[in-house]
């Protein structure tokens, strides 16, 4: 069985959020936010994920290039040069 083709800016809900950030760093939803995005304050985009269980489509975007390009927590600091 092939898995399903998403287009990058496809919708995600949180569970697919939670899947993904599992398969890149390793942990829960809330500490890979922390860790990788340290810097940004909590926003309404955000409160707007949780509560409906949608992710906002630029979170998805990079989310699913970084799968795809099988990084690594600790090429973070690289990417963001």
């Amino acid at each position: 069985m092939s898995p399903r083709k998403i287009p990058l800016n496809g919708p995600m809900t949180g569970a697919e959020l939670d899947a993904a950030l599992l398969k890149i760093f390793g942990e829960n939803r809330q500490s890979a936010f922390a860790r990788a995005i340290a810097s940004t304050p909590r926003t309404v985009r955000s409160w707007i994920a949780e509560t409906y269980g949608l992710v906002p489509t630029h979170i998805a975007i990079l989310v699913r290039l970084m799968l795809q390009a099988k990084v690594t927590p600790e090429q973070l600091p690289e990417i963001e040069r």
